[in-house]
């Protein structure tokens, strides 16, 4: 009597398809996803109860507290900030300018950078706080 033997049964794994579903998976997480850009400097800004929410301007300059100034999100030297600001003002006849300070910035290094912006022909400052 002769048996017929078994045939083996081979699994074969297949991964194509899961590579193709990561795949699909990271593109869909990051088009749906939301990226921050990082602000410059690193702030705290300082508490008002007065405070009131302002139109976005097209002029930020940014103080910490060590000094370090930026202006639109760009590392620049107080020296410079005047000849960098003056054509931004001449494109908008009445560019607002946010001046964004640290809560610990020192006071004579606040009016400098406000010097240097009023020098450029900077009018409109308003200084960015958060609501207490």
């Amino acid at each position: 009597m002769e048996f017929e033997g078994r045939s083996r049964i081979h699994a074969h794994l297949d991964i194509a398809p899961l590579i193709d579903i990561v795949f699909l998976l990271l593109v869909f997480f990051m088009l749906t996803s939301t990226f921050l850009t990082p602000e410059a400097i690193e702030l705290e800004l300082p508490e008002s109860s007065s405070a009131s929410v302002a139109v976005a301007t097209p002029i930020i300059v940014s103080l910490d507290q060590r000094g370090q100034l930026a202006l639109n999100g760009k590392h620049i030297e107080l020296d410079k900030l005047r000849t960098a600001i003056e054509p931004l003002l001449k494109e908008g006849a009445d560019s607002a300018i946010t001046l964004k300070s640290d809560a610990h910035t020192e006071v004579q290094q606040l009016l400098k950078v406000m010097d240097e912006i009023r020098a450029a022909g900077g009018s409109n400052v308003a200084l960015a706080t958060i609501q207490k």
